[in-house]
Order: structure tokens, then C-alpha cells, then sequence
């Protein structure tokens, strides 16, 4: 049986109802390098402490671990993760107020994705975020964000590309040495996709930097444990023509099989 890969979701609204929707390119890419995609459905609040708007910085490094079933569920029908890109992240989970650049939020995501990356983390589970999935990993663990490109000095506005070129390379990523990112694609630059208009301001004490734009934005995080990697860029856009994009989603999904057969 090929390893499970849960996919996390979003919401997209019309005018009657309210779908969780995924980017077909998350599940292809899974399904290319041999993993089976499985959605998750963004559940309801949490609890009613948890549905409270006054979330904090140590709320997010130290999160309730009464969270519902459902997540315990989640994590047992699954062998590894992909959290994905989408909307903004509550500034309130970081310590900050919504500025006004800040774009559109959705705080039951946050919650459910916060929550869902501390529990993983204690199964050890294979992770990888993408785009916002670094984000909200990156303040799950106690790090904080730009809420928009403009308030931070001297950072290239390429990194949020216009809609109708999204699938398009915008600007290069310098990998570190000795990184597990550098290991897995082979290569000490590449050029990427950028999509976000919010970035890191300050690491979460348990990530390192592992890759890095040339006006200094962080591209690629890491941390310790069986996999856990994110990137901010839209690999699942790139795999048919950049094949080391998919090699991304390969190691996870090796990853994934180890856990799925211990």
C-alpha cells in the first residue's frame, strides 16, 4: 500500500456554501512520487477555549493538548503531512495586532493547523509545509511574521507575483550547506515561484534556516526529528518542468513509508 499523505485544506466560499478546497497540484505531486493523497477537512473550533480570539505567542508554543479526537484520528490514518499554502495567519497568534496589510484570515484554519502541527510533532510524523504551511509552522513553534512584504526594509517585491504568472519562476533561492534541503535537491541555488506576500521575521527557536533569497527573505526551514521541512515557494508547481521540485515530495513520502511500517 502506498504511504497516506494527508493534505491539509481550505475554505472558499460563494455566495451559498463553503468548500474545502486543495490545489489539484498538492495531490498529483503526491501521487507522482508514489504516495496516496488523502484530504483533511479543516473541522469546526476546537473547544470554546480554543475558539476564543485572544490566542497569544505562548499559546501557539505551548497549545492546549485537549484538542478534539478528530486529530488523534487524522494522525492515525496518515503517515505524513503536507500542510498547504492559503490565507493569512491571525497576527494574534504571533503576539501582533492585524495591521493594515494584512490580507484575508481564516482563525478556525489556524487553530485546527496549530494544533495539528503539535501533535504531529509528538508522533514525530513526516512533515512538510509549503508556502503558508511554513508560516503557520514557523509560528506554531513560537516564530513570528511580516504581515506584508511592504513592512519589512528592502525586501524585493517579486516574491508576490501577480495571479495570471503564478506558475512562473520570479526569483532564485540559495540552499545552506550541509542542509537536509540541499541533500534532497541536489543543488546549492535554483530559481522558484513566490506567490506570499507575508514572510519570517523571527525563527522559531527549533527551526534553522535553509534556504534563503537574495534580499534575505527565508525560503526553506528545517528541524529536528524524522522529517520536518518546509519551504516557501510552490514546489507542486514546478514538477513538471524542475524535476528536483519533486524530490521533495519524494523524500517525504520515503519518509512516510518508514513511519507507515514501523
Amino acid at each position: 500500500m502506498r504511504p497516506r499523505i494527508g493534505i491539509t485544506s481550505w475554505h472558499h466560499r460563494d455566495d451559498e456554501e463553503r468548500w474545502e478546497a486543495v490545489l489539484d497540484g498538492y495531490s498529483r505531486a503526491v501521487l507522482d512520487a508514489g504516495g496516496l493523497p488523502l484530504i483533511l477537512p479543516t473541522p469546526h473550533a476546537l473547544n470554546s477555549a480554543e475558539a476564543r480570539p485572544e490566542h497569544s505567542r505562548r499559546a501557539c508554543a505551548e497549545p492546549s493538548r485537549s484538542g478534539p479526537a478528530l486529530i488523534e484520528e487524522y494522525l492515525e490514518a496518515i503517515d505524513g503531512i503536507i500542510m498547504t499554502g492559503g490565507s493569512d495567519i491571525h497576527p494574534s497568534f504571533y503576539g501582533q495586532i492585524v495591521l493594515e496589510r494584512c490580507a484575508e484570515i481564516d482563525e478556525e484554519r489556524d487553530r485546527f493547523e496549530v494544533e495539528l502541527i503539535h501533535a504531529a510533532r509528538d508522533r514525530d510524523l513526516p512533515f512538510f509545509g509549503i508556502c503558508r504551511g511554513l508560516q503557520v509552522l514557523n509560528v506554531a513553534l513560537g516564530g513570528s511574521l511580516y504581515q506584508d512584504l511592504s513592512y519589512r526594509q528592502g525586501t524585493d517585491p517579486l516574491h508576490q507575483s501577480p495571479k495570471e504568472r503564478r506558475g512562473e519562476v520570479a526569483h532564485l533561492v540559495n540552499i545552506a550547506a550541509n542542509s537536509r534541503l540541499a541533500e534532497i535537491v541536489g543543488a546549492r541555488q535554483f530559481p522558484v515561484t513566490s506567490t506570499h506576500h507575508q514572510i519570517v521575521r523571527d525563527l522559531a527557536p527549533a527551526l534553522e534556516v535553509s534556504a534563503i533569497a537574495p534580499d534575505g527573505v527565508i525560503e526553506g526551514v528545517e528541524g529536528p526529528g524524522r522529517f520536518l521541512l518546509a519551504v516557501q515557494w510552490h514546489p507542486e508547481r514546478m514538477v513538471a518542468r524542475h524535476p528536483e521540485q519533486l524530490a521533495l515530495f519524494r523524500t517525504l513520502v520515503q519518509y512516510a513509508d518508514r513511519a507507515h511500517r514501523r
